[in-house]
């Protein structure tokens, strides 16, 4: 293997860790977005199961 195919195996194996890093931050960012609406949605339900709570009691 001469120099030039080294740099293009470099250059190949670098654009590969680039990409998983991205994708990886993606992911991250997708499962936080995930956790933060469903705890939005846990709390609208449980505010909605106590105003219906107190709805009745009037």
């Amino acid at each position: 293997m001469n120099i030039n195919q080294v740099r293009e195996q470099l250059h190949l194996l670098i654009d590969e860790v680039d990409d998983i890093y991205v994708l990886n931050g993606l992911y991250r960012t997708l499962i936080s977005d995930k956790r933060q609406r469903d705890e939005y949605e846990k709390e609208q339900a449980e505010k909605a199961k106590k105003q219906g709570r107190s709805s009745r009691r009037n």
